[in-house]
């Protein structure tokens, strides 16, 4: 299972990303919470392929957003 099947299942947990850091060395890597249950993660990935996927992801997240006044993980 790769990093971003990772991303996915954590945000149908319920976690959500609430800070992220870019690192040419380090790649990328996301801090999510879930906050229903307080629970802190960290996804890290270097691959230039699912970092790709995780923006994707998070941007489709974000429109959804800005359109419903709230994100929906079902893509």
């Amino acid at each position: 299972m790769g990093k971003f099947d990772d991303l996915k299942g954590k945000y149908a947990e319920g976690y959500r990303c609430i800070y992220k850091e870019s690192d040419n060395e380090k790649g990328i890597t996301m801090h999510l919470k879930n906050f229903a249950t307080e629970k802190i993660d960290t996804i890290n990935t270097k691959s230039d392929m699912e970092i790709g996927q995780i923006e994707d992801f998070l941007d489709k997240l974000e429109e959804v957003k800005k359109k419903n006044g709230h994100d929906c993980h079902n893509l």
